[in-house]
């Protein structure tokens, strides 16, 4: 995944040095656009399979988008991306990742995604035993892995992130109020 990431973090740069040297020709929402379709499109790309990497990587994303966002608002480097992030509405990276693989998650569980990833989960059966738990309908069971590999596939890591939801966001009646809740939930409080 290193090599992925490297290349993502190339072509990134090559799209932020280019929207920096016209910067200046542009207002801050032609900007905004332009890096929400150049720069987050691209971040955002197959996310779900990052799910697990290294922080190492993630934070050489995660200083990309914090390099978008201080163009958008034309702030020197030293100038802290948190509050940027967060008037611009935009998760930082790793839960952007964790946002993408709960979205796989809901719409397998709800039946709204192809079958092939439906497969790859089930529903929590609590067995004999007569735990608070077992009342929630809405977890998920987590199958074990002997690598660590294991631990980073969809079947695991989906269901680890969707257990780890409060279940009012779980049972979400719709997608859309889904995606509102989760934002909320991932959403950094600083």
């Amino acid at each position: 995944m290193s090599d992925y990431v490297g290349s993502l973090c190339r072509s990134v740069n090559f799209h932020l040095r280019n929207l920096r040297r016209i910067r200046r020709f542009i207002d801050q929402s032609t900007c905004a656009h332009a890096v929400r379709s150049l720069i987050l499109s691209r971040l955002d790309y197959c996310n779900s399979l990052l799910a697990g990497i290294s922080q190492s990587d993630v934070q050489r994303m995660q200083s990309l988008q914090n390099r978008a966002a201080r163009l958008i608002y034309q702030v020197d480097r030293y100038t802290p991306a948190s509050p940027l992030l967060r008037e611009l509405h935009w998760l930082p990276v790793q839960q952007r990742i964790h946002f993408k693989v709960l979205l796989h998650v809901y719409n397998s569980f709800y039946h709204l995604s192809p079958v092939y990833l439906q497969e790859l989960i089930a529903k929590y059966n609590p067995g004999r035993r007569n735990l608070g738990s077992s009342n929630d309908n809405t977890r998920l069971a987590i199958p074990s892995t002997r690598r660590s590999a294991g631990d980073r596939s969809f079947a695991v890591i989906g269901p680890r992130l969707w257990n780890a939801l409060p279940s009012h966001i779980r049972a979400a009646p719709n997608v859309q109020c889904f995606k509102k809740l989760l934002k909320t939930h991932l959403f950094p409080i600083e």
